[in-house]
């Protein structure tokens, strides 16, 4: 007899956690999106100096002649030691210096919780013990990195790495350290720590190696078509920071320069005015798949105590208006272009009634995704292909204009509750497509099981806005001198004129 795992199957004590990501698969085009705009950072990429001391190291092994699977395991450990080394600098460099965040960013050094606690119990590093106990990944961060230093041209993005057309010897001369100093056996103090600050994350813009990265990014040693979208990227994002303040959402920021800035051409330049387009398709699609996240977690909430899909979907429309889906979705929402055609910020004065109400009520995502529909009508070319993207089946913007229309007329929570039988039916239907043989039988990721003849929700779904991955990739800016910031403000960084000139 065959085993399987998910709703319709076990309910038993010793059934492995099951969990699915993306129940209702809508984040595709979000994704895709990403990986053509910024090619050159995923959200787990955050430190530029990785990126250098990866592709030093790929050099080293080319230096010691290592090129097959037998000598992986030396260089692994040289590729763990040399994180542990970086990653001690960044870290006690960190403690010890206030204006250390203002150029590296927010995201902590990769082995932080490893690294601090030693630092704090023996004032010391003992770069075999990190090495050891900072990742479980044998190779370290490694292959978090590989995928982009192969985009970048920095390495071949291999196992055991070749140097990349963009790895410059001489810049990356200036990590020759971190080697050495990785190799050796007696603990780093304090003091020696600190004498190694030049080789922290946050002191790449400035040196060798700082150089050869953003040749990476945007230079003649990049991968041809990607310097040019790093560019322009990097470029929109110098426009959108400048003023902003520091803490703000980095992605309401891009929104308000390329989606809901009046003459977008004049500020941008007619260099930069398409890909400020199709950042505004994506950025605007953002809103509405996040839509969906919002709604699927709010529909799914009452069952992490066991109940019925019925008596989910009667809590989900239990607060709905008294009004047909025409006029709470259609004829209540407001302008969503200005006279001149420049879409006016309705998603966020959506999401500031949000922030008012502490969270989303059901019928602000419906009106959320109801903008999106909308916005259909009032979009350029470039921006509507974008905005629509190439998927026909990710509950996208033009379902839900067919949704309206064909559903106007009835009352909205009939017309809701139908919509929210068939989620219910399409996040079966994508957990079936994801079914996958385990040792333990066959599982299908999901986190609804059925009990009997009710339903429980294993943990919560998300329900946060997709990555753009623009976090990241102004972390990497930031690092290498792109963009700055003073503690309050942000300003365009003293390495700006590779990207803006």
């Amino acid at each position: 007899m065959t085993m399987m795992l998910g709703p319709a199957w076990t309910t038993t004590d010793d059934t492995p956690e099951d969990t699915g990501r993306q129940p209702l698969a809508v984040e595709t085009v979000i994704g895709t999106h990403a990986a053509a705009l910024i090619p050159g950072v995923i959200t787990t990429t955050p430190h530029a100096r990785y990126l250098s001391l990866h592709a030093r190291l790929a050099m080293e092994a080319q230096r010691r002649g290592w090129t097959d699977e037998t000598d992986l395991t030396a260089f692994r450990a040289l590729v763990r030691r040399a994180e542990a080394v970086m990653g001690a600098v960044s870290v006690a460099h960190g403690a010890a210096d206030e204006d250390h965040h203002l150029r590296a960013g927010n995201f902590g050094v990769h082995g932080v919780n490893t690294i601090g606690p030693e630092l704090d119990r023996h004032d010391a590093v003992d770069v075999g013990r990190i090495a050891d106990r900072y990742s479980r990944v044998p190779g370290g961060y490694l292959q978090t990195y590989a995928g982009i230093e192969e985009i970048l041209g920095l390495t071949d993005g291999g196992r055991l790495p070749r140097p990349g057309p963009a790895a410059d010897a001489h810049d990356l001369s200036a990590l020759d350290e971190v080697l050495g100093v990785a190799e050796r056996e007696k603990p780093l103090s304090t003091a020696d720590l600190d004498a190694l600050r030049h080789l922290c994350v946050c002191a790449i813009a400035d040196a060798p190696d700082g150089t050869c990265v953003r040749r990476a990014y945007f230079g003649e040693r990049g991968q041809p078509g990607h310097t040019e979208t790093h560019r322009r990227s990097a470029a929109l994002l110098v426009g959108a920071l400048a003023g902003e303040q520091v803490g703000g959402s980095i992605d309401m920021s891009m929104d308000r320069w390329c989606c809901f800035r009046p003459g977008l051409r004049e500020s941008v330049g007619a260099d930069l005015h398409t890909h400020a387009l199709v950042w505004r398709g994506a950025l605007l699609r953002n809103w509405s798949v996040w839509a969906w996240r919002l709604i699927w977690a709010r529909l799914v909430s009452p069952l992490s105590s066991t109940g019925t899909l019925e008596q989910a979907t009667a809590e989900f429309v239990r607060d709905l208006p008294d009004a047909t889906v025409r006029q709470a979705l259609v004829d209540d929402l407001p302008p969503l272009v200005d006279d001149a055609g420049t879409p006016l910020p309705v998603e966020h004065d959506l999401n500031d009634e949000r922030l008012a109400a502490d969270d989303w009520t059901v019928l602000g995502m419906l009106r959320l995704l109801a903008v999106g529909a909308r916005r259909l009508e009032h979009l350029d070319p470039v921006t509507r292909e974008a905005f629509v993207g190439a998927f026909s089946d990710d509950l996208g913007p033009g379902h839900v204009a067919a949704w309206l229309a064909r559903d106007a007329e009835r009352p909205l929570t009939e017309a809701v509750s139908d919509l929210a039988t068939a989620l219910f039916h399409r996040a079966e239907s994508v957990s079936r497509q994801k079914m996958q043989w385990t040792r333990h039988g066959l599982r299908m990721p999901t986190r609804l099981r059925r009990v009997g003849d009710q339903w429980r929700l294993e943990g919560r779904e998300g329900r946060g806005a997709v990555s753009l991955r623009l976090p990241t990739f102004t972390n990497v800016m930031q690092q290498l001198g792109v963009v700055a910031h003073d503690g309050d403000t942000w300003r365009p960084g003293p390495h700006a004129a590779e990207v803006t000139s």
